[in-house]
This record gives C-alpha cells, sequence and structure tokens, in this order.
C-alpha cells in the first residue's frame, strides 16, 4: 500500500513540473520581450482562508490592448490602482506576460524536484524505514 502513495506522490509531482513548465518553457527557449502594464483593478478570491486579492494589468502589445491576471494571490489589493509595472512575455505571446518573478518560481521548482528526489530514494530503499 505504501508504494502506491509513493507512486501516485511521484506522478503529482511530474504532473505539477509539467502544468507549470509547459508555459515556462516559452519563455526559455525564445526571445522575450518587456511591456510596462498599468494595474486597472484587482480580482478577488473569497475561501475559507480569507479574501485574496490579484492585481488586474492592461497593456498593448502587437497591436492590440491585453489583460492579464497576476498569478501571485495578496491579501490586500497591492499594488494600487494606476500602477505601472513592468511585465514579460515571450515574443508573439503577449496572453503570457507575467510579473518577472525568477527567485520564486525557481523555488517552486527546486521544491517539487526535490519532493520528488524524496520519493523516489524512499522507492527504491535509499532512505530507511
Amino acid at each position: 500500500m505504501e508504494s502506491w502513495f509513493l507512486f501516485a506522490g511521484m506522478a503529482l509531482c511530474l504532473f505539477s513540473l509539467w502544468a507549470i513548465g509547459r508555459r515556462d518553457w516559452v519563455r526559455l527557449r525564445g526571445l522575450t520581450r518587456s511591456v510596462d502594464a498599468e494595474v486597472i483593478g484587482h480580482r478577488i478570491t473569497r475561501d475559507s482562508d480569507g479574501t485574496s486579492h490579484a492585481a488586474v494589468y492592461r497593456f498593448t502589445a502587437e497591436g492590440a490592448a491585453h489583460e492579464v491576471t497576476d498569478q501571485v494571490l495578496h491579501t490586500s489589493p497591492r499594488p494600487p490602482l494606476g500602477t505601472r509595472v513592468t511585465l514579460h512575455y515571450p515574443f508573439g505571446r503577449p496572453e503570457l506576460a507575467r510579473v518577472p518573478r525568477p527567485l520564486m518560481w525557481l523555488g517552486v521548482y527546486a521544491l517539487l524536484a526535490a519532493l520528488f528526489a524524496l520519493l523516489l530514494a524512499k522507492t527504491i530503499g535509499l532512505l530507511p524505514d
């Protein structure tokens, strides 16, 4: 029974790496562009933990206006409305624009990879029971 949980955990780690990595792969293999965007609002999410806010940015790129929502949630509306923020996106894909946070994403990838390695080590018997 334990091995099923280990395999399920490893599968979940690999799926998570794929799910977040598929969009970052586009960023890593091509040219990126920078654009100044304005905070035009905040998407509000309410759940059992309280209220979360995600900034909504508007910018013009590739001959059209675009709106994207930040991937990071805050407990208060940050940054304030009207704030100008620099976003980065892969060439030709302005819908993938986001605030550059390389250390945060490196931490996410490292955590998932370390968890996968830990589960793999337990599966093949490198860690004691």
